[in-house]
Formats: C-alpha cells, sequence, structure tokens
C-alpha cells in the first residue's frame, strides 16, 4: 500500500493543507515552529502523523474527542482525504467530522456503504488493514504508548497474534466455543428429558404394578364368563332369579298347606273314632253323616294328593330354572374397576412403550451431544493460544528474535541483546550478564522497546497484510544517549532501504544527523498550522 498523498481541511490546528507524500523518499525530517507560542512544540507535527491515521482507520492516536480534532476556529467540515495506490488501484477515503461521512473510491468504483461502520469494514478488508496493527507497525515513539515487555504473557501473544494477522484463528475460535456451548446444552437438556421420562416410566411402573396385582385379584376370584358380563346382565338374571326364588318359596308354602291337609285326612280315615264329633259345633255326628265325613276325606286326599304332585314338580322344575350368578350385582364394582384397570393398563402399557422411546431418543441424542462436545471442545484447545497459536509463536520466536537483535545491535552497538522464550519471557543480557528489566535506565527500556516495535513490524512480512510504505518516528530519541542516537541514525538509514521515513525529534544530535535529509516545515500563526511550501 503506498500513500500519494494526504489533504487536510479543518483538522486540528490544519486549516486547509496538500501534502504530496509520495514525492518523499529515505529519511524526511517533519520540523514545526510555532509562532503564537515560540518553539516548535504545538506547531502541528504530530497532528500531520494522525491526520493519516485518522483518513485509514477513522480513529486519533491521542483519543482525542470529535470536538478537539475539529479546527476550533471553524468547528465544522472537518474532513481528511488520503490518496493511496493499492494493488495498482488508485483508491481515495475521504473522512469528515461534522457532519460525520466517510467515502470509499476504488478507481472509478464507488465502494461507500449504507453506514460508516460498514464502510470502514470494507475499507479493512479491501486494504487488508488492522487498525492496532497499523498504529504498531507504522507510527514508533509517542504515537504509540505499547510496552511490550511490561505486558502480561497473554497480552504478549495478543500482540503478536495481531502482527501475525491470526484472529481468523480466534474468530474460528470463537465460532467453536459457540457450537460448543450449544452441544453443551444439548446434553443438558437431554439429561433433563431423560430424568424426566425416567420418572414418568417409574410412575407408569408402579401403576401397572398396581393393575397387574389388581388383576389377579380378580381374574383368580371370579370366572371368565363373570368377567365377560356386563352389569345390566347381571342385574336381569338376578331379577329373574329373585322371581324364581319368590315363586318356589310361594310353591313350597302351599306344598307345606296340602301336606298338613293330607295329614288331617289321614287321621280322619285312618281314626274314624277321632271323626265322631262335628269340627265346627262339637256336636255328636250319626254314623250317616259319620260316613259321609270319611268318604269326603278320602276324596279330599287324593285331590290333595293330585296337587301336592303337581306343586312339587312346578317347584322342582322353577328351582331349576334360578341360574348360579357367578357374581352378585353387589360384587359387580369389582368387575368395573377390573375392565377400567384393563384399559389402563393398555394406556400405560402404550404411554409406557412411549416414554421408553423417548429416553432412548434423549440418551442417543446425548450421546451425539457429549461426543460433538467433546470433539468441539478439543478444536476450541486446538485454536486457543494454548494450541495452534502457540504453535505458531513458537516457531516465529527465532525469527522474532533475531529481528530484535537485529535492531537492537544498531541502537546498543551490540552490546545487549534480547530473547524470549515459549512463554514470551523476556531474558536481557549485557556483557554476558543478565539484566531485570526493571532495573534499566529509561534510555534502555527505549532502545530495548524500539527493537521490539520493529521486529514486531517484521512479523507483518511472514502474513499476508498489506505494507504501508510509511514509517513515523515521534521523538522515539528521548532519553536515549548520543551513542545510542548514532546507532538509531544508523538503523534508520539501514530501514529507509525500503521505507520512507518521517521524522519527529527535538534531539539536536539526531538533527544534526539528519541534517542533509528533506524537510516537512510546519508553522503555526494565528493558531492555524500551515506547510512551508
Amino acid at each position: 500500500m503506498k500513500i500519494e498523498k494526504i489533504c487536510i481541511q479543518n483538522f486540528y490546528s490544519f486549516k486547509d493543507e496538500e501534502i504530496i507524500l509520495g514525492d518523499y523518499s529515505g529519511l524526511t525530517l517533519i520540523k514545526g515552529k510555532n509562532k503564537d507560542t515560540g518553539g516548535s512544540n504545538g506547531s502541528g507535527k504530530s497532528a500531520l502523523i494522525e491526520a493519516i491515521y485518522f483518513a485509514l482507520t477513522g480513529k486519533t492516536i491521542r483519543k482525542s474527542t470529535e470536538d478537539s480534532l475539529v479546527n476550533n476556529q471553524a468547528k465544522k467540515h472537518c474532513t481528511v482525504q488520503i490518496h493511496i495506490i493499492h494493488n495498482n488501484e488508485y483508491v481515495v477515503i475521504t473522512r469528515q467530522k461534522k457532519p460525520t461521512k466517510l467515502e470509499f473510491l476504488v478507481g472509478d468504483t464507488n465502494r461507500t456503504k449504507e453506514s460508516v461502520a460498514s464502510t470502514q469494514q470494507a475499507i479493512d478488508c479491501y486494504l487488508n488493514i488492522n487498525h492496532k496493527v497499523l498504529l504498531a507497525s507504522m507510527f514508533f515513539g509517542q504515537a504509540n504508548d505499547l510496552n511490550f515487555l511490561e505486558c502480561t504473557p497473554d497480552d504478549k501473544r495478543t500482540i503478536i497474534r495481531n502482527f501475525l494477522n491470526l484472529d481468523d484463528l480466534f474468530s474460528m475460535r470463537d465460532k467453536i466455543r459457540s457450537v460448543k456451548s450449544s452441544f453443551y446444552q444439548g446434553v443438558k437438556i437431554n439429561n433433563a428429558l431423560i430424568d424426566e421420562n425416567n420418572n414418568t416410566l417409574d410412575t407408569f411402573t408402579e401403576k401397572l404394578k398396581s393393575i397387574q396385582s389388581l388383576k389377579n385379584q380378580v381374574e383368580g376370584k371370579y370366572s371368565e364368563g363373570a368377567l365377560k358380563m356386563s352389569l345390566e346382565e347381571v342385574l336381569a338374571v338376578e331379577k329373574e332369579n329373585d322371581s324364581r326364588v319368590w315363586q318356589v318359596a310361594s310353591l313350597g308354602r302351599k306344598i307345606d298347606a296340602l301336606e298338613n291337609k293330607i295329614k288331617k285326612y289321614d287321621t280322619i280315615i285312618g281314626n274314624p273314632q277321632a271323626a265322631t264329633s262335628c269340627e265346627a259345633c262339637g256336636q255328636p255326628l250319626d254314623s250317616t253323616a259319620h260316613n259321609r265325613r270319611i268318604q269326603r276325606a278320602i276324596h279330599d286326599k287324593q285331590l290333595a294328593k293330585s296337587e301336592l304332585e303337581s306343586l312339587v314338580l312346578t317347584k322342582s322344575s322353577t328351582a331349576k330354572e334360578v341360574v348360579d350368578l357367578p357374581i352378585s350385582s353387589r360384587e359387580y364394582h369389582n368387575i368395573i374397576q377390573y375392565n377400567a384397570l384393563k384399559k389402563e393398563a393398555t394406556t400405560f402399557d402404550a404411554l409406557a412403550e412411549e416414554t421408553q422411546g423417548k429416553i432412548t431418543k434423549a440418551q442417543q441424542d446425548k450421546e451425539y451431544n457429549q461426543l460433538q462436545y467433546e470433539v468441539m471442545r478439543f478444536w476450541e484447545k486446538a485454536f486457543s493460544e494454548q494450541g495452534v497459536i502457540k504453535y505458531i509463536i513458537n516457531n516465529v520466536l527465532e525469527y522474532f528474535n533475531e529481528r530484535c537483535n537485529y535492531y537492537l545491535s544498531y541502537l546498543t552497538n551490540s552490546k545487549y541483546s534480547v530473547e524470549f522464550d515459549e512463554e514470551l519471557t523476556e531474558k536481557i543480557e549485557t556483557m554476558g550478564r543478565l539484566l531485570p528489566y526493571i532495573s534499566m535506565s529509561g534510555g534502555e527500556k527505549r532502545k530495548i522497546n524500539l527493537s521490539i516495535l520493529l521486529a514486531l513490524k517484521d512479523l507483518l512480512l511472514l502474513t499476508d497484510k498489506s505494507h504501508v510504505d510509511l514509517l513515523f518516528f515521534d521523538e522515539v530519541a528521548e532519553n536515549i544517549d548520543e551513542s545510542g542516537v548514532h546507532g538509531l541514525y544508523q538503523l534508520l538509514t539501514e530501514i529507509k532501504q525500503n521505507k520512507t521515513i518521517f521524522i519527529i525529534t527535538h534531539n539536536k544530535h539526531l538533527k544534526t544527523l539528519l541534517d542533509s535529509s528533506k524537510r516537512i516545515t510546519i508553522i503555526k500563526h494565528k493558531g492555524i498550522s500551515k506547510v512551508k511550501k
């Protein structure tokens, strides 16, 4: 990615400026003069750097508010436009505040989206940039406050992850984590279903046991015929039986009466002397009346015997018609309960079978979800910082350490070395002895950190990320001794072979060394910064 031009309007102290960055190469010193306050501070040197970062990312290095980055005299229409050549295409990004607007042009094609956020995503995707990596790999010094050695091991891995463009792996891990969570929830849901259906099945099982026990009692007590009879049938038979029993009893009473009569007739016939007086009044009977009485007794006895025989036959026949019921209507509630139990048993059998099917299905689903959960756990770990990412970092450590010490050799005349282990814990040596980072001076720390930042920049060479052709060094010589400044200048001279470098510095020695370099001079007067042509 080659930055050709930056156009600035009402951005910080700039009112209307155009800087053709493509005209510069090698080392360029950005000088400033603030006529309002004297000196160079506040002239707008760093604002030029801010404008480039703002145009590309929509963010500011100094975490400025919208009100502060808009020129306080114009108070509106803050616009920064950057012109870029990328993949042999001419790209123009125009970013505006008050009102907010973002336009993205690639050649003759307008790729502006419906929102600023969507357009920024399109820019990041097309230029293959990440605002954090861009800041750390393009801007050094005051503009970049990243202190790698003071970060935790996790933060260090995150920084390297960003420089190696491993976000896709982390994105994949996040997706895997989400899928893993869904499988975990699936296991929980199926466990709940299994427990719920097991409880239901236990209820059905207990019910079926009770039903079977009652069925055994009923089927053991009553005949098959009784179990098949309806209550109406039982009541009808009982009614018929009651009628026949009453008839039999009535016939029995008549038979008893006839037998008593016959006995009486036998007494009269068998004991003639007992029949000499009238039964009604007790007066003596004459012989004629007496004989008639005996003859009448013989006749009546014969009639009574005939009637008795008939009644005995009728009674016997009627008694035979009484049905021997296997169950009474009073007991029929047992049959009703039995029939209901049979229906319930059929229903509960079906429900139990259905519930068992649900349990089997839930167990199968649980096993599937459990298996997939374990698979996702494996891949989550594989794509974590302890998996593939750690493997990648381990494999770039040698290159990273080599680049750190390459830059450090310039800054310290090869008197210092730094090496990171697999946990990204540093080991700093000087003159054959270990030197704890915390005990180092400010200048030593600055040299070490600058070398690490430059090495991190080189990690971009291991990825497909776009490489910006410009580097900005803002007060990187602060707290560095003269020997270190000389080494820094040698380093910048080496880097300029492949990059265009812009330098802001107050260090007199570094300024002297850059005396023959190109200049960009920014003069601020009455609150407005202008680039001296």
